[in-house]
């Protein structure tokens, strides 16, 4: 049962290939939006057909205006970290929260990210390009030290820190109190909106701000995916990233980023805020996945439904839909439904399904927090967006309802999940008002 101070959410903000703003995503998703489209070969070597479609987010190169005193540190942020500001910014104006007015010891600050902007630096490769010649000869270690002085960004291993958007933020709105930085995969979101919402309901806290951002679209991390065997091959073009569906075959990769204000009930009622949702159970837990340490681990993930559900005290006969993780791999949807099935048990069949990433591309940590945000909307406004690209599913999950076209949906609650490389599972139980 859940138990000590009811905490609700009340401000959000997300930025994604599909839109800026939260309303700008949820009308996108209702037009069917896709943010994942084919890009150009860029400098270098070719690349594969299927690298060349991901989401990338336009128009946002700089963070929001910032305190003077803050204006050096903006040269550490890497790209995650600014998407991520700019979707905070609209989570605190949407609140109508007065962060200033909270003491700074009675403010939490929970981010999760997943960002993988600098394990390469392309900026690299014009200098060695330009002084080894189109034959790349053994380069002149004076004429490249020449070349890379003015055209590479000198503090380009501090954007590689994972904490830059943390130590920022913690800065920027005078954050003081318990607090994390979870540097993840998938499901450090929800495991963010977790720790934030337990600190606050045990009066650790008064007000939080959690925050997921990702950024998987550089031709390294692209190389990584396709390694791991999980990015789509584009037969389809951006339409062939199709979740839960028997013709899956992968993701394409994206950016953004998504974030929440957690505020405890009572003081949010005084100040006369409306609540947009709230979190009514939670199940994170790991397993050790012995037959790849990219399978979705099953045994985890109907674990993880179970909790989130038994902390509510809530039967699944209540859910008014599920968002799965719905990854699109072979193998990770077919575990993840297995599991889902088995969760359903006797209801399988009667509560709604509907995976949401192809309308973005995926976000790393940043879907965790965007798909919940968008389906606190869905709730809200009683209507269920679709699940891309999907017409069938394999015979052994027929029996789930996978939704296929924009329905209905009523109910008081619905359940996220996500998953990660290495046998994470986390599943979010949320409600409206």
């Amino acid at each position: 049962m859940t138990e000590g101070r009811e905490v609700w959410i009340t401000g959000a903000g997300m930025l994604s290939p599909i839109g800026s703003g939260v309303d700008a995503n949820w009308e996108a998703v209702r037009a069917g939006g896709c943010g994942v489209e084919r890009h150009p070969q860029g400098e270098g070597p070719p690349l594969p057909e299927n690298f060349l479609y991901f989401g990338a987010v336009e128009g946002y190169g700089e963070p929001p205006v910032v305190p003077p005193k803050l204006n050096s540190q903006r040269k550490f942020l890497n790209r995650s970290s600014i998407l991520g500001l700019h979707a905070v910014q609209e989570a605190v104006e949407s609140s109508g929260a007065d962060l200033f007015d909270i003491p700074a010891g009675r403010k939490a600050l929970y981010v999760g990210s997943g960002d993988f902007t600098r394990i390469e630096y392309l900026d690299f490769y014009s200098a060695f390009a330009q002084s080894s010649g189109p034959d790349l000869a053994p380069t002149d270690p004076g004429v490249l030290n020449e070349k890379a002085l003015y055209q590479v960004n000198p503090f380009y291993l501090l954007e590689g820190l994972t904490n830059n958007m943390f130590s920022f933020l913690s800065a920027r709105y005078e954050i003081m109190g318990t607090n994390g930085s979870l540097t993840s995969l998938s499901s450090c979101g929800a495991q963010a909106l977790e720790m934030c919402d337990r600190a606050i309901r045990w009066n650790k806290a008064d007000l939080g701000l959690v925050v997921s951002c990702g950024s998987w679209i550089g031709e390294l991390i692209r190389f990584e995916l396709d390694g791991l065997g999980i990015l789509s091959r584009a037969s389809a073009g951006a339409d062939s990233f199709r979740p839960l569906d028997r013709r899956r075959d992968g993701f394409f990769p994206a950016e953004g980023a998504a974030v929440l204000v957690l505020e405890a009930a009572d003081s949010a009622r005084a100040r006369g805020a409306r609540p947009m949702g709230r979190v009514r159970g939670t199940g994170n837990f790991q397993e050790v996945v012995s037959r790849s340490h990219i399978a979705v681990p099953f045994e985890a993930v109907a674990r993880a439904c179970r909790s989130a559900m038994s902390e509510a005290e809530m039967e699944t006969s209540a859910l008014s839909f599920v968002l799965p993780h719905g990854s699109g791999t072979k193998m990770g949807d077919r575990l993840e439904m297995r599991a889902v099935k088995d969760f359903l048990g006797d209801g399988a069949d009667k509560v709604p399904l509907a995976a949401w990433k192809p309308y973005t591309g995926h976000m790393g940590s940043a879907s965790d927090i965007g798909e919940i945000i968008l389906g606190l909307r869905a709730l809200a406004e009683g209507v269920l967006p679709p699940t891309p690209g999907f017409e069938r599913a394999e015979a052994e999950f027929e029996v789930l309802d996978v939704v296929a076209s924009e329905r209905p949906v009523g109910g008081e609650a619905f359940l996220s999940l996500s998953h990660g490389l290495g046998g994470q599972a986390s599943a979010t139980l949320l409600s409206a008002p």
